[in-house]
């Protein structure tokens, strides 16, 4: 099955190259629908030029068993494709004037091994020290509503090196930015989030809705599956992920339209403008191959471009969201199976969108 979908790919690459982008990403569709036939795809798929989006669709089912079928506006669980809205408030709330990168963590948060050191950037580049929250002593999520809950536990941890001194991907980093931003706006994390981006952009599918909140006939929300061996797919609950709440480290609920209103505002320069932009997209740090840290937002360079987006990893739902400056395109892929492999498919994408030769 999956050999006769690569033949498939082969056969549409071959004739997209001679043909113009309507027919890529018509292209495109066709894969996916294939897949989707195959029971290899479920989710929803967003693609953007310049000019305005080429492709919004839903491909498979949010509900499996009620068979209702996935949309633009169906809400996925991110997981950490959502780190880019904590970047970008912390870039926000710098514009303003209400913060400095430059400030220590111990000049809002007490209590942190190497708090007087420690900058807002490093945490931004994921170069503070700071630990995974999850990894703390006894750590549970019950009675946790903020980031500022999240404290007592990150507080425990020990630094997992100099401030500065290397890089490590930390969920750590992002928690207690969040719970900076609580401490500068005195309103919780999910608030400031809903009236600076939610609400002015009008992410009407966009929400920090805990997942053990969600009951198993929510409508609007695609449930998470996980292939097995015996049984096809197997529905995954709501709070499989540990109950996790949404914070400022992952989680929240979006989609694909509402993640290009997103990414269009903040490239755009609508919400930042552009020393800010540049500053947070920048290149700072570097931990995989390929790839570098700016506030959060990664840039990962492909082959003769590059791409700025995050992308997000969870049980039963994946993100890939991710803007193409030289192309000037905007590639969103959002799953509620948790076999798909989203880089492998996005690469897919760019070969058909981008091949040897084409000039945007």
């Amino acid at each position: 099955m999956k050999q006769k979908i690569v033949i498939t790919l082969i056969a549409v690459l071959m004739a997209v190259h001679v043909n113009g982008q309507p027919e890529r990403v018509a292209s495109i569709d066709s894969i996916l629908t294939e897949m989707a036939r195959q029971d290899q795809f479920s989710g929803a798929v967003l693609i953007a030029d310049r000019s305005g989006v080429l492709l919004s669709k839903g491909y498979g089912y949010s509900d499996r068993e009620h068979r209702i079928k996935n949309t633009p506006d169906t809400k996925f669980s991110l997981s950490s494709g959502s780190k880019i809205i904590t970047g970008t408030a912390i870039a926000c709330l710098a514009q303003e004037g209400k913060l400095k990168v430059t400030d220590t963590l111990g000049q809002y948060l007490k209590g942190f091994a190497g708090g007087d050191k420690i900058t807002i950037h490093q945490m931004l580049t994921h170069s503070a020290g700071l630990d995974d929250f999850f990894k703390a002593k006894n750590f549970s999520y019950e009675g946790v509503k903020n980031c500022t809950d999240m404290l007592p536990f990150m507080r425990g941890l020990p630094l997992v090196y100099t401030p500065g001194d290397s890089c490590l991907y930390s969920t750590g980093d992002c928690i207690v930015l969040g719970a900076i931003i609580e401490k500068i706006t005195g309103m919780s994390f999910q608030d400031y989030i809903r009236k600076r981006f939610v609400e002015p952009l009008r992410l009407v599918n966009t929400n920090f809705t805990a997942y053990g909140e969600l009951d198993e006939g929510q409508r609007g929300y695609a449930i998470g599956y996980r292939k097995t061996d015996t049984a096809g797919y197997k529905r995954i609950p709501y709070n499989y992920d540990n109950g996790a709440i949404p914070l400022s480290a992952g989680g929240a609920w979006s989609s694909v339209t509402d993640l290009y209103r997103f990414d269009k505002a903040v490239f755009s320069g609508e919400i930042l403008n552009k020393e800010y932009l540049a500053q947070m997209t920048a290149r700072y740090t570097s931990q995989w191959e390929h790839t570098h840290f700016g506030y959060i937002w990664i840039t990962t360079d492909k082959q003769g471009y590059y791409s700025i987006g995050h992308a997000g990893d969870s049980s039963g739902w994946h993100a890939m969201n991710d803007y193409y400056p030289k192309q000037q395109y905007t590639i969103i892929i959002l799953t509620n199976l948790g076999s798909v492999d989203l880089y492998d498919l996005s690469k897919r994408f760019e070969e058909v969108l981008f091949p040897v030769g084409f000039i945007n």
